[in-house]
């Protein structure tokens, strides 16, 4: 009963959904942009939007009856937003690939003076810029490693609270203040009293180029923070806690047909070191090069060069195992007629000793090889 229930619900939501145009006077679309509907004055929008990912892996490691040749379904996302007199927004974000349909993001945006927000609700939040770019625009089938290790605390991420955003002539601006412990594919309650504290400034000297700088502060409860490669397998794992002091550098230039992007980032913690503080220190980030052969995002041809690393420091000597690994990946992505995207990704994950994981496809391993392949197509 609680399932036909569930199943009403979602009707009911597709049915409006469709029944829109009829009470609208205009609608238009754009490729990959989505349908949008509006008042003939436009003191009202409402834009429908939504991607799917799916995804083929191929992995050189198969110990331990782990899986090496796997079709997924990555992403089935729906965005729906709306906005009222330029001044309030609604967006939520749906994610229909799992067992259930999970809330990714759920914000309402209140624009208090010209550029300047408020955020409320379940959204990204600022540290990391590849962080706040959307899965749909990824230059790479996942993040960089490092920040992976992050989400899996869970932390960064998606988070429920409220952020501040400006965006001026050549700064912007972010300052969040979130539970900390959320993450996108799930919508975990507050366990603790801490917040995450999250600050970011970009400086943007030119139309291309922009450098920033984020700091983040936040009280980890005891976890396990992992070192993992592209397919969030674990090639070792630290005791943590505390605590956490975040800073991250990045610098980016883009501008068709060349992109050069950097991001890096350091946090330590404040508990001494102890069988349950095995580190001191986690740091990572990446490098990347693209250059377009021919075109652009709607319809084009991009070869894509990345180096990653992260890295555990300040180790106590109950951490046995890799303290570091570095990722080299050669990719490319093709766009076609704005909706289409192909990623294939080959990456070689290296880590500086072999793994004493039991229960991982890495056991006994220090290195590996694997080929991501992504297929997108968005309305």
């Amino acid at each position: 009963m609680k399932r036909f229930s569930r199943h009403k619900r979602y009707c009911l939501i597709i049915i409006m959904l469709f029944a829109l145009p009829a009470f609208s006077q205009t609608i238009s679309y754009q490729p990959g942009g989505g349908i949008q509907f509006h008042s003939p004055e436009e003191n009202w929008k409402f834009r429908l939007l939504g991607y799917i990912q799916s995804t083929h892996t191929f992995h050189s490691t198969a110990e331990n009856e782990a899986v090496s040749n796997d079709f997924f379904v990555r992403r089935a996302r729906l965005d729906v937003i709306f906005d009222y007199l330029n001044r309030y927004q609604i967006f939520f974000e749906l994610d229909g690939r799992g067992s259930r349909t999970e809330l990714v993001l759920g914000q309402f945006d209140v624009r208090y003076f010209k550029h300047h927000k408020l955020q409320i609700g379940k959204f990204i939040t600022p540290f990391s810029p590849e962080n706040l770019r959307s899965s749909r625009s990824l230059t790479t089938v996942e993040r960089y490693s490092a920040l992976n290790s992050m989400f899996l605390l869970p932390a960064l991420d998606t988070q429920y609270g409220i952020m501040f955003h400006g965006k001026g002539t050549i700064i912007d601006y972010y300052l969040s203040i979130t539970n900390g412990n959320g993450k996108a594919s799930d919508n975990l309650r507050e366990n603790n009293d801490a917040k995450d504290i999250q600050a970011s400034l970009r400086y943007h000297p030119g139309k291309a180029v922009s450098i920033g700088g984020s700091f983040n502060f936040s009280e980890e409860r005891a976890q396990l923070l992992r070192l993992v490669d592209h397919t969030f397998n674990s090639f070792n794992q630290a005791k943590i806690s505390g605590q956490r002091l975040g800073y991250l550098l990045e610098l980016s230039y883009d501008l068709n047909p060349l992109l050069l992007r950097t991001e890096g980032f350091q946090f330590q913690y404040d508990a001494p070191l102890s069988s349950e503080q095995q580190v001191g220190k986690f740091r990572g980030g990446y490098l990347e090069a693209g250059y377009f052969l021919s075109g652009n995002t709607s319809n084009g041809f991009q070869l894509l060069a990345r180096i990653e690393s992260a890295e555990y420091g300040d180790l106590h000597p109950s951490l046995a195992g890799p303290t570091r690994l570095t990722s080299y990946l050669l990719g490319n992505n093709f766009y076609r007629d704005g909706i289409f995207r192909l990623q294939v990704n080959l990456i070689y994950e290296q880590a500086n000793r072999p793994s004493q994981l039991q229960e991982t496809r890495f056991s006994g391993k220090e290195d590996t090889f694997e080929i991501l392949t992504m297929v997108q197509m968005k309305f």
